[in-house]
């Protein structure tokens, strides 16, 4: 009887020591696979979330504070000017992938076809004479802070970009009151609200520049701001605009930008030192602009995923020198037990090769039926465990896609947890390594043995 044929008459004949050799290795291994899993994820959203999510510095014009004769104190804006030439120089301090110029205006509303005005939201003392909205001009709305951030979000069409020109994004709101969809077209005039008297009112006396635009995007308010303002004031009444609108309608000159400047940078670790470079530009007047920063929490999001793969890995190797020590000494005292075994078919001629390849067969073939449950088991476990573990780590993403579409396309986490079959494999097989090895040194101290003394031992 060959080996082979032992070896399946044995697991046949000792079905429980068969089981509870199959269970240990389908727990080590099922637990190893869901880790690495979780390991492999950790690492590849951190590495990700760095390159998709960058980090962005403002430049925005700084407040200074005034006294006057009576000794009060009031608190003034300055005024930011920013060119192209100054922008370039910016971007020659880095890696920047993107800059958002924004300036800000105001625009009455007419529909194209039918000609009747726009109305927009109610606001603080309404009146006719009032009725805009406010005007932010930008190459890229999906990088604009209130986007970002969520408060906004875009319910309909696409993000206006750098390629757009008379293009314009309009609330729900504004939309369903004037019964205005995606694509149609829109006359905008130039206005200028202030205040005077308590009363809101439009102090453009100039020519009134008009320009025509068409509705890219619609967008839905999620966090609603409860201020008290006038019409012009009220989320629901923003326009978001290509860069050329408030140009075209002479509210801003080409090329100039008097808001504030959004730079995107590719990697978070060199924020820094980009904006170190920057601030040494002296072009820039120090006194009246400041530079906010935002890594869009890659730092605690970073810091949180690196914590937890070094508790992976901590656990990993523990688990890992345990489970090896248990399996051989289970695998030692098992062996050892089949001494009397060992000692005839040592007596009945049978090489001593041979026995250890039956040894082999029969917990390499336990070993392989357990591999392929455990694998079933930990692909359910890992992703479970992953999508509760990394479930936080879901921050917007600022990339080509995000840029036309949405801010909020989430990370998917099972996408990460799936571990590659080459990574799979060469796990299965180190642990058939270490199952070899535990047979081969244990069965080493029975059959270095001659016949003769292990039937002494046997007496």
């Amino acid at each position: 009887m060959d080996c082979k044929k032992r070896a399946g008459l044995y697991l046949l004949r000792k079905k429980g020591k068969a089981i509870s050799i199959f269970l240990l290795i389908m727990v080590v291994s099922t637990f190893l696979i869901s880790c690495f899993s979780l390991l492999a994820a950790s690492e590849k959203l951190a590495s990700d979330i760095r390159g998709a999510l960058g980090a962005a510095f403002y430049l925005r014009a700084s407040t200074g504070v005034v006294s006057d004769e009576n000794g009060e104190m009031t608190v003034t804006e300055n005024h930011i000017r920013m060119t192209d030439n100054e922008i370039k120089r910016i971007q020659n301090c880095g890696n920047i992938a993107y800059y958002n110029p924004i300036n800000y205006g105001y625009a009455k509303g007419e529909q194209l076809t039918k000609g009747n005005p726009i109305d927009f939201i109610h606001g603080e003392k309404h009146t006719e004479d009032n009725n805009m909205g406010a005007v932010i001009a930008l190459r890229y709305s999906a990088l604009e802070t209130d986007f970002v951030d969520e408060v906004l979000a875009l319910a309909a069409g696409r993000h206006i970009t750098e390629a757009d020109t008379n293009a314009v994004l309009i609330s729900s709101e504004v939309a369903a009151v004037n019964g205005l969809s995606v694509g149609d077209k829109i006359v905008l005039s130039l206005s200028e609200l202030e205040e005077a008297d308590g009363e809101y009112i439009d102090v453009w006396s100039g020519e009134r520049k008009e320009t025509v635009v068409t509705i890219v995007g619609i967008y839905d308010i999620l966090e609603a701001d409860a201020n008290v303002t006038a019409t012009a004031g009220r989320q629901e009444n923003r326009i978001y605009a290509s860069i050329d609108v408030l140009t075209q309608l002479a509210a801003s000159e080409p090329s100039v930008y008097t808001g504030e400047v959004g730079f995107y940078v590719t990697d978070p670790k060199t924020l820094d030192e980009i904006v170190f470079k920057v601030q040494q530009i002296d072009e820039i007047d120090w006194k009246t602009h400041f530079i906010r920063t935002n890594d869009f929490q890659y730092s605690k999001i970073s810091d949180s995923l690196t914590s937890l793969g070094d508790l992976i890995k901590i656990l990993l190797a523990c688990v890992s020198i345990v489970s090896a020590a248990i399996l051989n000494l289970i695998l030692a005292l098992r062996i050892r037990g089949r001494i009397p075994e060992a000692g005839i078919l040592l007596g009945a001629g049978i090489p001593k090769g041979e026995i250890i390849k039956q040894f082999l067969l029969e917990v390499l073939s336990v070993a392989v039926t357990a591999f392929l449950f455990s694998y079933a088991a930990s692909f359910g476990i890992s992703h479970n465990l992953g999508n509760h573990l990394l479930a936080d780590f879901q921050p917007n993403l600022i990339n080509a896609a995000a840029l036309q579409n949405k801010m909020s396309d989430a990370v998917s986490i099972d996408s990460y947890l799936t571990l590659g079959i080459g990574k799979t494999l060469l796990i299965y097989g180190c642990q058939l390594i270490v199952v070899v090895l535990s047979v081969l040194l244990s069965s080493a101290s029975i059959l270095k043995l001659k016949p003769r003394e292990i039937l002494t031992k046997m007496s």
